[in-house]
């Protein structure tokens, strides 16, 4: 990762891959620190708006963070909702995202009770509030949400049927969000969800990093059942790679498809009447039709 002078001005490098980058102007820098953790970093941009960079690797950009922020937390909310009601509301965990985009969009929903945004670096969310505020909108002075500084590792491990959703929004499978990927973690969520509840993560992008997307989608469908997972596709001008992919799976119970689930979750989301710049019913079953290869053996470096 770089910031670079030219003659042009300053811009920001992104060397996520060996043998592709990405950049773009900068107008500002707004925020800067190494924290006990990562690199943080917060550029005012005149193409994306504002930027989240952590360690070197973009996060999210105010021009089209709705895109990501949106599909997995609505479908999440929406999938279970469909699949049998809550009683007394749902009860989420974001995994990660300090950011509070994830827990924004699901705090439009009156039948979410309870939000836990687990992050181990309080840095984040405290930079987001004071230079990004416009990203979490408020969820962060919202009474049902808890935030918790942890490592999500072990605090999804100390919770057993707990969650009616969990939805993993973490930094790639590098460095310390290792942890946050793989089997083992999988099935610790599996294991914090009550029985019908619902798991989302991102898995990468579908051309770049085909290794990461066929592996977190087989450690996902090894511990909830292949019948229980299914895969989608978002793209986003901020993410280097084309499609990205992400990853849905319920517990004990059958994931709703056809005509009769996707009615079900419009008028789910028609009574909500969540204010989304993105995200439809429509939009998330049209995504779940993932080009022929996507099934094939894995190809491709991983990145």
């Amino acid at each position: 990762m770089a910031l670079i002078e030219t003659n042009d001005g300053l811009w920001f490098q992104e060397d996520l891959y060996p043998e592709i980058s990405c950049g773009f102007k900068v107008s500002a820098v707004l925020h800067s620190e190494r924290s006990a953790c990562q690199d943080i970093l917060i550029l005012d941009t005149p193409a994306l708006g504002k930027v989240l960079v952590l360690d070197g690797i973009i996060q999210c950009a105010q021009k089209d963070e709705a895109i990501y922020h949106e599909l997995l937390a609505h479908s999440g909310v929406l999938l279970r909702q469909t699949l049998a009601p809550a009683e007394g509301g749902l009860d989420v965990l974001v995994v990660g995202g300090g950011d509070g985009g994830i827990a924004r969009e699901c705090l439009k929903h009156s039948g979410v009770v309870r939000v836990t945004v687990v992050d181990i670096d309080p840095h984040v969310r405290e930079t987001m509030l004071a230079h990004f505020p416009e990203l979490p909108a408020g969820a962060y002075a919202d009474p049902r949400l808890t935030a918790v500084d942890a490592d999500a590792v072990g605090f999804v491990r100390q919770h057993r049927n707990r969650f009616d959703l969990i939805v993993a929004d973490t930094p790639d499978p590098v460095g310390a969000a290792t942890p946050l990927f793989g089997r083992n973690f999988v099935a610790d969520c599996h294991a914090a969800l009550q029985d019908g509840g619902v798991f989302v993560r991102h898995a990468g992008s579908l051309l770049l990093q085909t290794d990461e997307f066929c592996r977190t989608r087989g450690d996902v469908a090894a511990v909830f059942g292949t019948q229980c997972t299914r895969t989608g596709l978002l793209a986003t001008c901020s993410y280097l790679g084309g499609w990205f992919t992400w990853v849905s799976a319920v517990k004990n119970a059958r994931y709703p498809e056809a005509d009769s689930a996707l009615q079900a979750m419009r008028a789910l989301f028609d009574r909500s009447a969540p204010d989304v710049h993105w995200y439809s019913p429509e939009m998330q079953f049209a995504s779940q039709v993932l080009p022929r290869f996507a099934g094939e053996p894995v190809r491709g470096k991983n990145r």
